[in-house]
């Protein structure tokens, strides 16, 4: 009777427990600007989004890796990396051991081969999604369900919008159990190609017609009198020297057309995170999970052409065994968004997106590598509801922040393979209300561009240049370059980049 007693007691024991960790979801999307989001500045519509910061907490400085697949590498893993090797363990793989249910939809981008290395052999449940970087929104290139290649289904599909419904499919799912679960969408918008519904599209035409110099302009002033960022902090760099005069620029309806086709595509997004938001207050998961959403990284400046970088193959098959064409890039005299359509918004708008930051995707300045992010838990949050915090953070910090509240352990071990340690810090005590140390370093090294983070200041190499120091406690938008007055600041921190990254450094 009494081992009855005990046996039962630790079962409610743990069950208690379990019911205590939070369900996890991470909201990742895809190539978007600083200031896109309306709680963030932006003039598109967001307002599910909106909510989840008004509930919750904002960060204005929170860090990627500048590029697709190396952020998902090392928002997975919590470690830096360009990829997801043996020697590493996933979120996923670690929060299933303590008991998690686990999920994802969207873009994987982290191996083409859903047998062999797709979401399901690294630790999730269920999977819908592409396995490739980008594909069309009406016809995704790499569509896959669990382990097996698929087509969409219907003729009104469209990808944001299916990601959003399988999403709700897997909450509803997992809410039949009294497990926690855990679960990462990832949305391709607004990653190129340019697609959205026409109707959607309409919605926003009128929007950019006086051009992104003044779209630029009106994000930061509006971004100042709703105080995400101030102007001594926060001054406005000159201008991308690549972006050019809207007086003088040609094809203009085309240019205003891409840019309205962009924001119905984050506008969508949203739609498809307020119907996730929904689902969990349906079925009584809302209070109690933490939700968190970011960017993969800043906005993209690219320019389209040929198969738009092996991602249009199958559109461009299908085309030409119809007797049709694919208009793939700048072609000024196709208004893009359809089917027939592989354009991109590039770098003109891509720095108004980025409003107030510099450079853009593939650059580790803050245009590049620096992500609003969302932080919405109402049992556990403890911050006052839509605050913004001076803490920072990094897409890194998932693996450690999962492992605290989900109460999970990281392995040494994990299917016979020694597993790397990771290299992130849990942001639990800034959802608990207190600060982390603004002295722990933060590391990139992407595409010929290399920083640190680190205390009240940043480092950053392009290429073959030297070492720039901005002190981005005071200087966010890195406009003032401190290098030459401060050598020894530079060196320490460099010295911590070679130590990660130079030669003999383990990778």
């Amino acid at each position: 009777m009494r081992l009855f007693i005990a046996a039962a007691f630790l079962m409610f024991c743990a069950a208690l427990q379990a019911e205590k960790r939070p369900n996890i979801i991470i909201i990742l999307t895809d190539d978007m600007g600083f200031s896109d989001l309306g709680c963030f500045g932006g003039e598109i519509d967001t307002p599910h989004l909106d909510a989840l910061a008004a509930g919750g907490l904002r960060f204005t400085e929170f860090y990627n890796t500048a590029r697709c697949w190396p952020t998902r590498a090392t928002m997975l893993s919590g470690r830096y990396s360009n990829q997801l090797s043996k020697s590493q363990v996933t979120v996923a793989e670690v929060l299933k051991t303590a008991g998690y249910q686990t999920g994802m939809v969207g873009k994987w981008h982290l191996g083409m081969n859903p047998k062999k290395d797709g979401p399901i052999q690294r630790g999730f449940d269920d999977f819908y999604g592409t396995m490739t970087g980008a594909g069309s929104f009406w016809d995704p290139y790499t569509l896959a369900r669990n382990t097996e290649f698929t087509e969409p289904d219907g003729e009104d599909y469209y990808y944001t919008d299916k990601t959003g419904e399988e999403a709700v499919r897997q909450i509803e799912e997992f809410s039949k159990s009294e497990k926690p679960f855990f679960q990462y969408v990832a949305f391709t918008a607004a990653h190129w190609p340019m697609h959205a519904p026409e109707k959607s599209i309409q919605k926003y035409l009128n929007m950019y017609r006086d051009g992104w110099e003044k779209l630029r302009q009106d994000r930061y002033a509006r971004m100042l009198r709703m105080g995400v960022i101030d102007s001594k902090r926060w001054p406005l760099p000159e201008r991308e020297s690549r972006v050019q005069d809207w007086d003088t620029i040609d094809h203009k309806e085309w240019r205003i057309r891409n840019m309205a086709i962009y924001a119905a595509m984050v506008d969508h997004m949203d739609q498809a995170v307020g119907q996730m938001t929904a689902a969990l207050k349906r079925t009584g998961q809302f209070e109690n999970t933490f939700i968190i959403y970011f960017h993969d990284n800043g906005a993209c400046p690219e320019h389209l052409g040929g198969n738009g970088w092996n991602t249009a193959n199958n559109i461009l098959a299908k085309a030409k065994k119809e007797g049709k064409k694919v208009a793939v890039g700048d072609v000024y005299d196709v208004p893009m968004g359809g089917p027939l359509t592989y354009g991109s918004v590039g770098h003109n708008w891509a720095n108004a997106q980025n409003t107030p930051l510099r450079r853009y995707k593939s650059n580790v300045h803050n245009g590049g590598a620096c992500t609003p992010a969302i932080m919405h838990w109402p049992k556990g949050l403890k911050a006052k509801p839509g605050s913004i915090t001076l803490q920072r953070g990094h897409v890194i910090d998932m693996m450690a922040t999962c492992l605290e509240l989900g109460e999970a352990k990281y392995p040494e071990k994990l299917n016979g393979e020694a597993i790397d340690p990771h290299e992130s810090i849990s942001l639990v005590p800034i959802i608990r209300g207190g600060s982390n140390d603004r002295n722990h370093a933060y590391i990139f090294n992407h595409s010929g561009t290399h920083a640190i983070v680190k205390g009240d200041f940043k480092i950053v190499r392009e290429g073959r240049r030297p070492w720039a120091l901005y002190n981005i406690t005071k200087n966010r938008t890195e406009t003032e370059d401190l290098a030459k007055e401060n050598p020894d600041q530079v060196a320490k921190l460099a010295s911590i980049w070679e130590a990660r990254w130079g030669k003999g450094a383990r990778k």
